[in-house]
């Protein structure tokens, strides 16, 4: 279907591949940053399922930019059992307003920066099995169905 002259020339086919990409680079990021393993799902264990969620960023200029997260049905787990706690390194208000002073009084410039996997580097000491996104699955060599052991936190 999406071979057709007629629909690679089309506004949904360029969403498509736009979107597609955005998917590819997020799971490229993810194998970068060594945030999983591909393996096969241990007896006894079950996975944890994952969704992309999808934004459109737009700067200043108005140049738009597709993203894709992939990432972990969270709220499927049980606390106790899945994991022992959570926590998201997010900037405290208070912390930024006093920064932005310090910016005034110093006559500093800032600047402002988009991290793509801020929240990929804290490694993880429990044994989390990921389903492999639709469309980008890896088989083993005997065809067998593999899934994500986490390495590193995932969003979710």
């Amino acid at each position: 279907m999406w071979n057709s002259p007629n629909v690679q020339g089309s506004s949904k086919f360029t969403l498509y591949i736009t979107w597609k990409n955005a998917m590819e680079e997020e799971l490229n990021s993810l194998r970068e940053n060594d945030t999983f393993e591909i393996t096969t799902l241990p007896e006894g264990k079950h996975p944890v399922g994952g969704k992309w969620v999808y934004a459109i960023k737009e700067d200043f200029e108005g140049t738009r930019r597709f993203k894709a997260r992939y990432v972990a049905k969270g709220y499927n787990q049980v606390k106790g059992i899945d994991y022992k706690e959570t926590f998201a390194p997010t900037a405290n208000i208070t912390s930024i307003r006093i920064l932005m002073q310090l910016v005034v009084q110093n006559d500093l410039i800032v600047h402002q920066m988009d991290v793509k996997t801020a929240y990929l580097h804290a490694p993880i000491a429990e044994e989390i099995y990921l389903e492999q996104p639709e469309g980008f699955e890896v088989l083993s060599d005997t065809g067998e169905k593999l899934v994500y052991k986490l390495k590193k936190s995932l969003m979710g």
